[in-house]
């Protein structure tokens, strides 16, 4: 709702600088048509341009500001410093959302009844079409002549020779449709109830209508006196519909001051093009830092800006140029300072934070998952499904951008920055780096944690771990955090792959648990091992592999079913045919891949 009320707000002003702009240039010319259109376009910019935003005005980059104050703190008497007390704070956004859902909905219970007893009138009145396919409808009610839509609704008692004039001007109401425009001025009134800059645009829109409804009854070649007369004696006494387009008008004598004004000379129509100019400024004016700000709808601490208050850390006094939950470690919350009474002097620096964003790539292609982080933190991003980052830093940071299997690269960020390219090229493996399975390479380390290596030890393969500092590396396992002892009842013949993460990567991923490193181990997949039956073989049959006869002990499941080929029965007379009375059971025959 905030944001809402932010938007009537930024509206708001946009109404009144256009209306006063209407008022001082075309207010009092005799372009009609011209000024009902500007009328109707005033308005929707101003429910339009609210929502959009602009940035036409210069920002002045603000360089961080280091200010050194001769101080000293131990002559703070910190201990003594009284919190804040106790207020009353009014909580305007929902208080003004109260008395703005009151006010709209007034506005429109208001604008339906009017809207009901217009309709119920011109459904009990006697109607009769007339030859331009209105409808004049006749009632008994004393009430002045007004049109709405195709309608036009006289009094019984207007039904006179002078009629026709009155008839005429209702005509150019319905021919110019004037009523679309008096529905929309309407329902603008009922969401800007309370702005009185809605209702005076709302009554330029009639006047217009009116001076164009006077001039179709001129031309019409009723004469311009009698017309006037007709209009005064119309002025006095009866009842009008103001959601309809009335014969009579408060402001009598400005329609009868505009029927005698000369006609404004053409070349002015030209003026009109200074609305572009206009417009272009109105979006200055919504440039403004005040009007231009971005709603967050987040309840935050009460705390006021640049605000020395104390903690249970001791003798520090915290210097928060922003609102933050000083309940939180100081050291976390951004630009926060922390001054102590051991200080001599201090420098508070206000920093802005730099957006860098781009692509992480290798001579392939695109890095999806590749880590990005603040060098010396545990902050940073991933890149995306495409390859693409973004990240807010201090100026002066250093990004660090790793992937497994890749060596990792840097890059200080001294100005804001778009479409930066990081190509990362693959890890080489080095000597000092090797793991090794038995003879087999397995992979290789990414940085500075060496030392793993998978050794023997007493003819059986154990994985030793080993770091030049003692530190223990974090050990995953498929997923799963893994202890050494575990580790050591891991067969090394049953790994797949060993990748190491360091440094950022590492405590980015995995908190402080990875500060000393993580070890990633994938196992392989366990064979699935073929179960195959010898149904229908009398006694156990002859097992031949790649052409060589297998013991009578031989188990067929033994055989890894990856590495089967194709299986052939011969049973019966085949079998003895071939291989003699060692086939009277029947023979399988193996060719492995």
């Amino acid at each position: 709702m905030e944001t809402f009320l932010y938007y009537l707000l930024r509206a708001s002003v946009l109404m009144a600088f256009f209306y006063g702009f209407y008022r001082l240039f075309f207010g009092k010319n005799t372009f009609h048509r011209f000024n009902r259109f500007l009328l109707i376009s005033i308005v929707m910019l101003v429910v339009v341009l609210p929502v959009l935003r602009f940035s036409l005005l210069p920002v002045k980059k603000v360089e961080p500001i280091a200010e050194t104050f001769a101080f000293d703190p131990s002559n703070i008497p910190v201990s003594e410093i009284v919190g804040p007390q106790p207020h009353i704070v009014i909580p305007w956004v929902p208080v003004l959302s109260v008395l703005f859902a009151a006010g709209f909905l007034f506005a429109v219970l208001r604008y339906l009844a009017g809207l009901n007893q217009l309709i119920r009138i011109i459904r009990r009145a006697e109607k009769q079409s007339l030859a331009d396919e209105t409808v004049l409808c006749v009632t008994d009610k004393d009430i002045a002549p007004f049109s709405w839509m195709k309608n036009i609704v006289l009094s019984r008692k207007d039904i006179t020779a002078d009629n026709r004039a009155i008839i005429n001007h209702e005509r150019a109401h319905i021919h110019l449709l004037h009523s679309y425009d008096m529905i929309f001025f309407d329902l603008f009134t009922c969401v800007f109830w309370f702005n009185p800059f809605s209702w005076l645009l709302r009554r330029e829109i009639q006047s217009v209508h009116e001076y164009q409804a006077d001039e179709q009854v001129l031309t019409s070649g009723t004469d311009a006196k009698q017309y006037q007369l007709l209009l005064i004696r119309k002025s006095v006494g009866e009842h009008k519909f103001a959601l309809a387009n009335n014969f009579r008008q408060r402001d009598l004598h400005k329609r009868i001051t505009m029927m005698m004004k000369n006609k404004t000379n053409k070349q002015m129509k030209w003026s009109y093009t200074a609305a572009l100019p206009v417009l272009f400024l109105a979006m200055v004016v919504l440039s403004v830092p005040k009007l231009n700000a971005k709603v967050v709808e987040k309840e935050i601490e009460n705390t006021s800006e640049n605000e020395i208050m104390t903690t249970q850390m001791g003798d520090s006094i915290i210097i928060a140029d922003n609102r933050a939950d000083l309940t939180k470690n100081p050291l976390e919350l951004g630009n926060t300072r922390v001054l102590t009474k051991d200080s001599s002097d201090f420098v508070i620096a206000f920093e802005e934070k730099l957006t860098v964003s781009g692509l992480v790539k290798d001579n392939q292609g695109i890095i999806m998952g590749a880590a990005v982080v603040i060098k010396g933190t545990n902050r940073g991003t991933i890149t995306d499904s495409q390859g693409k980052f973004v990240i807010k830093v201090d100026k002066g940071s250093t990004l660090v951008f790793s992937m497994i299997n890749y060596k990792s690269s840097e890059y200080t960020v001294d100005e804001a920055k778009d479409n930066l390219v990081i190509v990362l090229s693959p890890d080489e493996l080095s000597p000092d780096e090797e793991i090794a399975v038995g003879s087999g390479q397995m992979s290789s380390l990414k940085g500075e944690l060496r030392g793993l290596k998978i050794r023997e030890k007493e003819g059986e393969n154990v994985i030793g771990i080993r770091t030049p500092d003692g530190m223990q590396p974090l050990l995953i396992v498929d997923g799963k955090r893994t202890s050494e002892e575990e580790l050591q009842g891991i067969n090394p013949k049953e790994i797949k792959s060993i990748d190491v993460l360091k440094n950022e990567t590492s405590t980015f991923l995995y908190g402080e648990d990875g500060k000393n490193g993580v070890v990633l181990i994938t196992m392989k997949k366990p064979a699935q091992h073929a179960i195959i039956s010898t149904h229908g073989l009398k006694g156990k049959p002859l097992i031949v592999v790649d052409e060589k006869k297998m013991p009578a002990d031989f188990e067929l499941n033994t055989v890894n079913p990856d590495k089967i080929e194709s299986i052939t029965v011969l049973k019966d007379k085949s079998a003895n045919e071939i291989y003699g009375d060692e086939g009277k059971n029947g023979v399988i025959i193996i060719k492995t891949k």
